[in-house]
């Protein structure tokens, strides 16, 4: 028994070395990892507040967050192994850092591509056109045109990704199912692409290139049976296409 929990020990111990020789990849990420934490610590304190849709808020978390969150669990762990000369509080506070630093280096290798992928945007790139298109549960809340809190990070990371072209025209389409009226779909519409369009504005993008449009319940991509919270119906589709003069 005793040999078994030695081996634990020196295997969460060389995981633990492994962390750290990844976390110094970058200097800049070291001498942030505090300031990382401190980030960590913030976001995963809204988790299940206010009934929140806790996976939701876990995808709009940068690595970094998750980092510090998913570290702090497994350095936890590895103290409770390692016994009394780690503890469990300390092994999570090195856990935090460590996997905070090594989620912040990961931060700055990702494509704003697949930072928007990862909060649950389809890209999808055709020719000279490029469409991000979002599930309207992950940008409002349920029927109605109040953006979640996370979906201001979320718009202001599609912005940077837009800011990256040239010349580029940037249509805003809305589209509903059909479980309500005909005009209720389309006020609803109009109002949500107005509100991501202000947004995008806000971030940067060329008022002179950017519309807004509202479909409604038009243009169904899938059984119109389902749910809010299910449908593909209920989107968001950001167009951008290469402006020629």
């Amino acid at each position: 028994m005793y040999v078994v929990k030695a081996q634990c020990r020196w295997y969460v111990a060389i995981l633990f070395l492994s962390l750290f020789l990844c976390s110094c990849a970058s200097s800049n990420v070291s001498r942030t990892a505090a300031r990382n934490v401190d980030l960590g610590r913030e976001n995963v304190a809204g988790l299940g507040e206010g009934g929140q849709d806790v996976a939701g808020y876990y995808q709009n978390m940068s690595q970094t967050s998750k980092g510090a969150l998913l570290g702090g669990v497994t350095g936890g762990t590895a103290g409770w192994l390692l016994g009394s000369s780690v503890g469990v509080v300390p092994g999570a506070i090195t856990g935090a850092l460590l996997g905070a630093s090594y989620g912040a280096y990961t931060d700055s290798e990702t494509t704003l591509k697949d930072k928007l992928e990862n909060r649950g945007a389809i890209v999808v790139v055709l020719g000279d056109q490029i469409r991000i298109v979002f599930p309207s549960v992950r940008l409002f809340e349920e029927r109605c045109a109040t953006l979640k809190s996370g979906a201001y990070s979320t718009l202001a990371l599609t912005a940077q990704y837009i800011n990256r072209f040239v010349k580029m025209l940037v249509k805003v389409s809305v589209y509903t199912n059909d479980d309500v009226s005909q005009a209720s779909n389309l006020l609803l519409s109009r109002q949500q692409a107005n509100k991501v369009a202000d947004v995008l504005l806000a971030n940067g993008i060329d008022a002179r290139l950017l519309y807004a449009v509202g479909y409604g319940n038009r243009h169904f991509v899938e059984n119109t049976n389902l749910s809010w919270d299910k449908s593909l119906n209920y989107r968001v589709e950001i167009t951008l296409e290469k402006l020629y003069v």
